[in-house]
């Protein structure tokens, strides 16, 4: 008998980009952007989330209170991500809850855009770059996983930059993550991001790497 079903659409390979804080994984993720490849930005996109889902913006204040929220004429418009962060990395419970909640509408939407590239692009694959790729078990859903690691007390000091925040609360954040080790048991590539110049030579290394694979 001839099946004349529609066959289900193809999907692009999808290539897991994850490390803790300070490790330089949006530094990766751009220089793979720069190389032609999509990059869904997790962090990113949840932002625009808060922006758009109502819901989800009432729950978050509701439940953590309302220094988490930004308010235009008494109207909730918006997530406070420094006081949100504040809130839930002094509190495991606190983050478990909230990643339970914003991390299924993340997925959603990452895989909405994950068809949307796959129909209309014809990149290699797409990097899906998320801070919680391995806890949220997200990297069971990738062809490959890419791992940035950086000693401890460089990624306290770009953090700490970046955040313009000091290594006291950056430190907090990171005890709240994975650690290197752990992340590198799920990694099928690492790249080793202690010293920033060596970064843009291993991320072209790795692109040639994940083309062959790619290719057979």
């Amino acid at each position: 008998m001839i099946d004349f079903s529609t066959p289900p659409p193809r999907l692009l390979p999808v290539v897991g980009l994850t490390g803790g804080i300070g490790s330089g994984k949006t530094t990766v993720a751009g220089i793979f952007e720069a190389l032609g490849i999509p990059v869904y930005n997790a962090d990113r996109q949840a932002k625009l989330l808060y922006h758009r889902d109502a819901d989800l913006r009432a729950w978050v204040v509701n439940r953590f209170g309302s220094q988490c929220g930004t308010f235009e004429q008494n109207n909730l418009v918006g997530i406070n991500r420094q006081a949100l962060a504040e809130v839930v990395f002094s509190d495991a419970d606190a983050l478990t809850e909230l990643n339970a909640v914003v991390h299924p509408v993340v997925d959603r939407n990452f895989h909405e855009w994950h068809a949307l590239q796959s129909k209309h692009f014809t990149a290699p694959f797409v990097i899906r770059e998320a801070a919680i790729l391995i806890e949220t078990g997200g990297h069971e859903q990738c062809d490959s996983v890419v791992v940035v690691c950086a000693p401890q007390a460089v990624r306290l000091a770009r953090a700490s930059r970046r955040l313009n925040a000091d290594t006291a609360h950056i430190a907090k954040r990171m005890k709240q993550q994975l650690s290197d080790e752990a992340r590198a048991e799920h990694a099928d590539f690492i790249l080793d991001n202690a010293n920033d110049s060596t970064l843009l030579h291993q991320v072209r290394k790795l692109y040639d790497r994940l083309i062959l694979v790619r290719t057979g």
